[in-house]
């Protein structure tokens, strides 16, 4: 393929995608104008929706919301709206009265079929759809917030509703609205919605988990090389050698079952390494992580699991993560360490690079 065709092709991408999206929010624009709307905040909501129809780690980077507005509205009906992949995150969640199906067409890697027909058919006419809708919800926060959501608040018939300004659009349906922040972290900016809600007391920016009550499975590394594009993750032939170098240390393979051949790949005649990639549910995955001494991943799930637990983790980005630095300003925490590309460096870490790095943590068992 020419070089000199690769930007054009990008640009005309970025058009396209600015044109549709400039109709979908005209489109939002004209569905507001017909839509109930209350403009002042209600003082004590009967129940409140949260919008996160994304993926797991999305899910997990935003889960202090929840802690915040129960810190707000003690006695008000909290329900979060997700896909059902998602249900295990918020099991035995406090601060979570209820969870329904969001299964949307839209910002996951899930759910195949994503385009603006089958995102605006969802919205319309879908029983999950018609089940908010029924659910008679005083606030509606679209944590991401797009288009798409915002037409689905307005659709479930909530008055009073929360979006982002600056991102996938959406704003022109929402009541009120917190601006996108590239440099913020992402759970940092999940909380502003709190603020706006009359919040003053935050909880910490970290996921939180809830596991049962039982002893946990200890191990030392776990690595988990699944999760996101191809292009962000640090290559297949990359954690090979990794592992090799990881010999005489108790390594375990995490990974859902679309990771089952890739992991079975590079634990192949390494005696050391137990694969349990599509072996484990979700909630049994979360007892892994947080059995373990070190987690080594790309920037997926496995990072705000970790996270959860305050577990020391060592995130690789592909190549087509283009700044660890302001990756690491949105999805990293203090126990993270974030090893990729950045202005100044223009290749990923390679396995000799990384090994060196964890010699020392290794020896000391940190």
């Amino acid at each position: 393929m020419p070089i000199a065709w690769r930007p054009a092709t990008c640009s005309a991408r970025l058009s396209i995608m600015g044109w549709r999206r400039s109709v979908l929010e005209a489109y939002v624009t004209l569905i507001r104008g017909v839509t109930p709307t209350e403009h002042q905040l209600p003082a004590d909501p009967e129940s409140i929706f949260v919008l996160r129809n994304n993926d797991i780690g999305d899910l997990l980077v935003v889960t202090p919301l929840f802690e915040a507005l129960r810190r707000r509205f003690p006695k008000t009906r909290i329900v979060a709206g997700i896909g059902d992949w998602n249900r295990p995150v918020l099991e035995r969640n406090p601060y979570v009265n209820d969870v329904v199906p969001v299964n949307a067409p839209w910002h996951n890697q899930r759910i195949r079929q994503q385009d603006w027909l089958s995102a605006l058919r969802y919205i319309r006419s879908s029983p999950e759809s018609r089940q908010l809708r029924a659910g008679n919800f005083h606030i509606g926060i679209d944590v991401l917030g797009s288009g798409y959501g915002s037409l689905l608040l307005m659709r479930a018939g909530i008055p009073y509703r929360l979006g982002v300004r600056g991102y996938a659009g959406g704003h022109s349906g929402a009541t009120a609205t917190i601006p996108y922040d590239p440099n913020e972290h992402v759970g940092r900016m999940a909380l502003r919605f709190a603020e706006k809600l009359g919040v003053t007391e935050l909880p910490e920016v970290r996921p939180q988990l809830y596991l049962p009550k039982r002893e946990l499975a200890k191990c030392g590394i776990v690595v988990a090389p699944g999760g996101g594009y191809q292009e962000k993750r640090w290559p297949p032939q990359f954690y090979r050698e990794l592992l090799k170098g990881l010999r005489g240390h108790n390594v375990v393979l995490l990974g859902g079952v679309s990771e089952q051949r890739l992991c079975a790949g590079l634990a192949e005649g390494l005696t050391y390494v137990q694969d349990l990639a599509g072996r484990l549910t979700l909630s049994e995955s979360f007892e892994w992580f947080a059995g373990a001494q070190m987690i080594i991943c790309n920037s997926s799930m496995a990072m705000h699991v970790g996270a959860a637990f305050r577990k020391r983790c060592v995130v690789l980005l592909g190549d087509g993560i283009p700044d660890a630095k302001q990756h690491a300003l949105q999805w990293a925490y203090p126990e993270t360490e974030v090893l990729g590309r950045t202005a100044i460096r223009p290749t990923v870490y390679n396995p000799g690079e990384v090994l060196n790095m964890l010699c020392d943590a290794l020896e000391n068992g940190r």
